[in-house]
């Protein structure tokens, strides 16, 4: 065998076991508490259906106090003067003063506290949502202060919390192309409970619960090719979506906000498509003002 052909076999080989080795390592999972993916010296990873992460993780989890004692191995979380205690190794928990199972422990390895994370999170009263399309886990919980904002009867005050509430999503992401400098959102008239976003070519719709928001249609269109089936605020034709499209029966408050110079356009969109302007002013990034006219 000649030495070139050696070469050529070993470098095959090489790469076949490299290729292998790539194809046989976990898939990277993104761990998201409140909109920020939280970064980790030690992979996240799934064990008999429950994410499991590091305890800097879960330290980034609002309302709650998460303390490690190393000579008990003992991690405690308190909330709102409830205590609970997981101990390394062990399959139950103490919450108050009752025993709850754990499907999988808590444990040290590496020199690392791995905790099950819907566990903790539950247990802070925050939502907690896996995003299979992105391998993505969602941990969300808006504080009492957004909270108290978005009970607000103040119509401008609700929809600021809200578009403000942490998020969550189960659909896949598809790149959104925004050259226009501008966003756009709009909300049923009159309410502060569900909201789109608008950049671009991409619009995304949310529906607002009790501590989070949850992204539940998203899509991108083609600005080029006018449809009658298409949302009657922005009828073009739809080349992308997941999620379920929103059924609006009535008409639309909009903000038009154009980033350069941080003014919007405002008024009313009704369902035959035709738009009202009411004015222009001055309006900072998802913080919102009333709008005259509105029932």
């Amino acid at each position: 065998m000649s030495k070139f052909l050696r070469a050529g076999l070993l470098l095959l080989l090489v790469f076949v076991l490299a290729s292998g080795t790539a194809m046989a390592a976990p898939d990277k999972i993104d761990v998201i508490v409140n909109d920020v993916t939280v970064p980790t010296d030690v992979a996240p990873y799934i064990k008999q259906g429950t994410t499991i992460v590091p305890l800097n993780v879960v330290q980034k989890i609002p309302g709650i106090s998460v303390t490690w004692e190393n000579t008990t191995k003992t991690i405690t979380i308190v909330r709102d003067g409830e205590t609970i205690t997981l101990v390394a190794g062990q399959k139950t928990a103490t919450v108050g003063s009752e025993q709850v199972a754990l499907t999988v422990a808590s444990s040290l390895e590496k020199g690392h506290v791995m905790v099950p994370l819907r566990f903790i999170a539950a247990s802070a009263g925050a939502e907690v949502v896996w995003n299979a399309n992105t391998r993505s886990v969602y941990v969300a919980k808006a504080s009492d202060a957004l909270t108290a904002q978005r009970a607000s009867a103040n119509l401008a005050e609700a929809r600021t919390a809200a578009v403000q509430f942490p998020r969550v999503s189960l659909l896949k992401n598809f790149n959104i192309t925004n050259d226009t400098q501008n966003q756009d959102y709009y909300f049923p008239e009159g309410k502060s409970d569900s909201f789109f976003i608008q950049g671009g070519n991409g619009i995304d719709y949310y529906q607002v619960s009790d501590n989070h928001s949850e992204l539940v249609w998203r899509a991108k269109f083609d600005y080029r090719t006018k449809a009658s089936n298409s949302p009657f605020f922005l009828p073009y034709k739809i080349v992308e979506q997941d999620g379920k499209a929103p059924s609006i029966t009535g008409r639309l408050a909009f903000y038009h906000l154009m980033l350069p110079v941080m003014e919007a356009t405002y008024g009313f969109i009704g369902t035959d498509g035709q738009m009202t302007t009411v004015g222009q002013k001055a309006m900072a990034l998802d913080k919102f003002f009333e709008i005259q006219g509105e029932k």
